[in-house]
């Protein structure tokens, strides 16, 4: 470009301007084709005429191609593409074409884009056009660009609220439903089943009729068990630690607030179980009285409740002398000697009389070891559980020790993929990049 001062003429450099800077590429453009320019207010002005915007004055010096070839590609794209990779398109174009009819374009391919979004009549059309910004707002982020810097419709205040509950919505009804939960009372016979049994057949038989049934838990290990659960702590995004009954009632309060409704839980059905044989709450150097105190059942809430009892032990229920003895001893029935502690039936017990007896119960639990070491079956239903890690391990070893044929240990061993396709010498990234900034 010349540039004229006092009368000398210097040569002068305009930098290369990227389509995506807007308004300053267009100047640079109209800088380069139009002749003469005195002013900023002289390359706005083309046969008379002051446009605002010098994207405008370009566009009417024809320096600008219109949007027709835009809208050939993605008419194109539309018989053929899913409506997702015609987002990731619509996205594309906004970052580095730039186009003069952005509104237009978005009015005549909205359609297109939300087809593959959940439709019903509880889903409305606000949502489906926050929910499209939203997906492409989020390719533009990639880059560094935003929805709010084009002519296209705003997300809502709030959207992000009411995206998280639905997100929600759509990940309980996307938990699979197996045929085991839900046909489960065919198979009420088999051992094992109890309180986990019925959580799942529920679950399975309400999801199945497309309500909405969230599963939740005091611990990890217990949601690990119920389809799609996940702590209340995580699910219902509890900010701080909380003992199982003030968990209620603070689950309580938040639905009462929530739904607008004085009612236990905010009218919604609330289904809780445990077995108070087997936890109490824990009260640190709490007595008695304090424990039941701090239980569930001296809640107001448990005036609402309505008590279902399991009273049938099916995992034992080969072995009914076994289950009796249990509910004794959860009921208070069973006798007790001193201090509280309850004798154990010889049937039940064996006598240590040294390191013998860990042999001899390693064979009463698994008899004939050698001749079952290939059953599966054989192995899932054993089991010898001890509280200490020594224990394990010194039980494991005996067990081990027990199978015929020579030990052999396999360690495991992490390394990296030795795949050389994608692999690239800094020689070549060099020579790439050289030769690209030499001739651009």
């Amino acid at each position: 470009m010349d540039l004229y001062a006092r009368g000398i003429m210097e040569n002068i450099q305009v930098l290369a301007v990227a389509p995506s800077e807007g308004e300053r590429f267009y100047l640079r453009l109209l800088l380069n084709h139009v002749t003469g320019p005195k002013s900023f207010d002289d390359l706005l002005t083309v046969d008379g005429i002051h446009y605002l915007t010098f994207k405008q004055a370009a566009e009417k010096h024809g320096l600008l191609e219109d949007d027709n070839s835009i809208r050939d590609c993605l008419v194109e794209a539309r018989s053929f593409r899913m409506p997702s990779a015609l987002r990731r398109l619509f996205a594309t174009i906004l970052l580095y074409c730039e186009p003069s009819g952005v509104r237009m374009l978005w009015e005549e391919n909205y359609p297109h884009m939300i087809e593959d979004y959940p439709s019903s009549s509880n889903v409305n059309s606000l949502y489906i056009m926050n929910k499209l910004l939203h997906d492409i707002n989020d390719i533009l982020q990639q880059h560094k660009r935003s929805i709010k810097e084009f002519d296209l419709p705003q997300i809502s205040e709030g959207f992000e609220d009411m995206r998280a509950i639905s997100g929600l919505i759509e990940h309980e009804l996307s938990i699979p439903i197996s045929d085991d939960d839900l046909y489960g009372s065919r198979v009420l016979n088999a051992g094992g089943t109890g309180k986990t049994f019925l959580y799942r057949t529920l679950l399975a038989n309400f999801r199945n009729d497309g309500c909405i049934i969230l599963a939740t838990a005091t611990s990890g290990i217990a949601a690990n068990l119920l389809p799609g659960g996940r702590t209340a702590h995580s699910k219902f995004k509890i900010p701080i630690k909380f003992e199982p009954m003030a968990m209620c009632h603070f689950i309580d309060r938040t639905f009462r607030d929530m739904l607008g409704v004085d009612l236990p839980f905010g009218g919604k059905v609330m289904i809780l179980g445990g077995d108070f044989r087997q936890v109490l709450p824990v009260v640190i150097n709490g007595t008695k009285s304090q424990i039941i105190k701090a239980s569930i059942v001296e809640s107001s809430l448990w005036s609402s409740v309505k008590v279902l009892n399991l009273s049938e032990n099916m995992r034992a229920q080969h072995d009914p002398h076994f289950s009796d003895f249990l509910l004794r001893v959860g009921n208070g029935d069973e006798p007790t000697i001193e201090n509280d502690m309850i004798r154990i039936p010889d049937s039940m017990a064996m006598h240590w009389e040294g390191e013998n007896s860990i042999d001899e119960l390693i064979n009463a639990i698994f008899p004939d070891l050698s001749s079952h070491m290939y059953d599966t079956d054989y192995m899932e239903n054993r089991a010898i559980i001890t509280p200490l890690n020594d224990d394990v391990n010194k039980l494991n070893e005996k067990a081990i020790n027990a199978f015929p044929g020579e030990e052999v240990t396999y360690y495991s061993f992490d390394s990296v993929p030795d795949d050389t396709r994608n692999l690239y010498l800094p020689e070549f990234f060099k020579f790439h990049f050289t030769r690209k900034s030499s001739t651009s």
